[in-house]
């Protein structure tokens, strides 16, 4: 499930609630909260729309390394210049 959890620890990085996903996917919050927390699957549509609202590559969701490094850049983006 590291998929799911990469997913979310970039949803909370960006501030991002599971009920603007959940939305954006045209599902309802417990759906959404399954798709986080309990499937051991997820679609490649849902996760080609997860990246899209996320705004990152499918394929950081695969990597910690990657999924770490854009957590870093969120943090320097809300950081005022």
């Amino acid at each position: 499930m590291q998929v799911q959890r990469n997913i979310a620890k970039i949803r909370e990085a960006k501030g991002v609630k599971q009920s603007a996903v959940a939305s954006f996917l045209g599902y309802n919050s417990q759906k959404y909260y399954r798709i986080e927390k309990i499937n051991k699957t997820i679609s490649t549509d849902d996760l080609n729309n997860i990246a899209l609202f996320l705004g990152v590559d499918i394929n950081i969701f695969f990597d910690d390394k990657l999924t770490d490094s854009v957590i870093e850049n969120v943090g320097k983006e809300k950081q005022p210049s």
